[in-house]
């Protein structure tokens, strides 16, 4: 339904039929202006947050000792373009009709012992949505033709599901999923949570108690991901069909996303994926990287 709307609108607006209000252009105007002094001169310590409580607890004890970031310059453009996105999802969100009954709602929820803060999105017909801008990639095979709910569940590094189902809890509200945005395509997707969400919050309201518990007890610091031995199968040759190793080891996807991968791997290389057969090979973090060529691939 929500999709649906969203689409008629972008359509009608495409065809100089569709309009925004004069109030909902004011709004975004304001949004972009809270976004603009949030990136560039707000300075956010580190706190326990809804938000973030799903990550690795490896990078979130790193986070708290205030280890260096490895970030680039153009870190605080990002997160800048997913406010603006975020902005963006909400004026059409208005202009499509759709009710949104609350817009950034701070919340806070007892739990671990400490009173835990966080601000959801949006609440549309009762529960709680999150906005999400997303890469190509991560949109098709989270949010869109072939993402859900259960793939993002079963891999989910940035802790999406348990921050949706601590907004809800701390709302009173069910998770209503995430509303996407192809931030190259400016595609929309809509990605639902199921309605017997019951067994899932329980199980991230737990762990997220054990997680505030483990952190507030400055338990020592262990790296919770090794590197993997890269494989490939030969086509040909005396090994034909059987999977070998290249000699060199790979990061974890999560680790080479971690803005601490310096911190647990300071060896670690950015090249091209050496098993790769495509014409433009993929980047990927290597750990050890001793042979750049494999045969008979």
């Amino acid at each position: 339904m929500l999709y649906t709307l969203i689409e008629n609108f972008l359509y009608d607006a495409v065809r100089g039929e569709g309009k925004l209000p004069p109030e909902v252009i004011k709004e975004f105007g304001k949004s972009c202006e809270k976004a603009l002094e949030k990136q560039f001169n707000e300075k956010m310590d580190w706190r326990m947050r809804m938000s973030g409580l799903g990550k690795p607890l490896c990078q979130q004890q790193l986070e708290k000792k205030g280890k260096e970031k490895e970030l680039q310059y153009n870190t605080i453009i990002k997160f800048l373009m997913g406010d603006l996105l975020e902005a963006v999802a909400i004026a059409v969100m208005k202009g499509a009709g759709i009710d949104i009954e609350k817009i950034q709602e701070p919340v806070k929820l007892k739990i671990g012992g400490i009173e835990l803060q966080g601000t959801y999105d949006v609440k549309i017909d009762g529960k709680v949505w999150d906005i999400k801008s997303a890469s190509p990639a991560s949109f098709m095979s989270k949010f869109g033709q072939y993402g859900s709910y259960n793939k993002i569940k079963d891999n989910d590094p940035f802790g999406y599901i348990m921050q949706g189902h601590l907004y809800g809890e701390a709302d009173n509200s069910d998770f209503g999923g995430w509303i996407a945005v192809n931030k190259v395509t400016g595609e929309f997707a809509v990605c639902e949570a199921p309605e017997n969400q019951k067994e899932d919050r329980e199980e991230m309201v737990k762990t997220a108690s054990e997680t505030i518990k483990t952190l507030k007890s400055n338990k020592k610091f262990e790296k919770l991901y090794n590197d993997i031995p890269e494989t490939y199968v030969p086509k040909s040759g005396k090994n034909k069909g059987i999977r070998i190793e290249t000699g060199n080891t790979l990061l974890e996807g999560i680790c080479g996303y971690c803005d601490f991968r310096k911190h647990c791997w300071p060896k670690a290389t950015l090249n091209e994926k050496v098993t790769s057969k495509a014409k433009s090979k993929p980047l990927v973090w290597y750990n050890k990287l001793k042979n750049t060529e494999v045969k008979n691939l």
